[in-house]
């Protein structure tokens, strides 16, 4: 599904979706609640974050920064209008990059979320590389799953 092709063929099917994987903003909701011990003002990475349901979730459940990455830039540019038509432009960051290559340094964050994209990349690689980038007592909230499947939501904590 990588190629250049797949990656066009699986951006026109989702095209004009509000959400791009399983779940809604009430299990996004009860997912971040089982998070304890955050800081007050959490630093975020959305991986994959598609349109951004989640991401502003996340927003509205935290008073920290958000940055939202994916590779599809029309997903980025819906994303930062709906941020700021919803008052939360000053702290989400929408970022184009690859999953499998992120710009960031390790220990950047207190939660990494990746609600339905981490399938992409692999379920193990995924885990073992984004963890790295988990601050000391930071989270890893993965959400897997298809349509019509029960989704699985595992939550790491890195000591």
């Amino acid at each position: 599904m990588r190629t250049e092709k797949g990656m066009q063929i699986f951006f026109e099917i989702h095209s004009g979706l509000p959400r791009e994987g399983p779940g809604d903003s009430r299990s996004t909701k009860r997912a971040f609640a089982l998070l304890s011990d955050l800081p007050p003002e959490p630093h975020v990475l959305d991986i994959g974050c598609g349109p951004g349901m989640q991401t502003l979730d996340l927003a509205r459940l935290t008073r920290g920064q958000i940055v939202a990455l994916d590779n599809h830039q029309p997903f980025l540019d819906e994303l930062s209008a709906r941020a700021r038509r919803a008052g939360l432009g000053s702290r989400v960051q929408a970022i184009y990059g690859d999953m499998e290559d992120l710009p960031f340094p390790r220990a950047s964050f207190d939660l990494i979320w990746a609600e339905g994209s981490i399938y992409i990349f692999g379920f193990e690689k995924g885990l073992r590389a984004w963890k790295t980038l988990l601050r000391a007592g930071g989270y890893l909230a993965v959400k897997a799953g298809g349509a019509g499947e029960r989704y699985v939501l595992i939550i790491q904590r890195t000591r």
